[in-house]
């Protein structure tokens, strides 16, 4: 069995790390991923996609990312399911990054 996933897009917003109360560090990075083929229009459209990064590798995206930022993140498909309180399940899918290479800070447009 198999769980990976590789993107390369943009950041769209600045990043910020939290702590958590047990001590570890945490980031969430929005990446803006355009899809490689054209829409009915003629135009490419784009995706927003959450990564969560932990501990050292939020730190160092912290440190050398800003919103612009050509990045490929490397990581797993997490799923999670929680109860709610009428006992039904709700499904929600997460990706966390586990390697990310930095490619620009500079903002250009991609096109493909």
């Amino acid at each position: 069995m198999y769980n990976y996933f590789m993107l390369v897009g943009r950041v769209a917003k600045e990043v910020e790390i939290k702590t958590l109360e047990d001590g570890r560090n945490v980031l969430t990075i929005l990446v803006v991923v355009q899809r490689p083929f054209r829409n009915q229009d003629g135009e490419y459209e784009n995706d927003l996609l959450r990564v969560t990064l932990w501990e050292s590798t939020a730190e160092i995206v912290s440190d050398n990312v800003r919103k612009g930022a050509m990045v490929g993140i490397k990581g797993r498909i997490v799923a999670n399911k929680k109860t709610k309180e009428d006992g039904t399940n709700v499904y929600q899918t997460e990706l966390v990054g586990e390697r990310i290479v930095f490619f620009s800070n500079v903002d250009t447009k991609v096109e493909g």
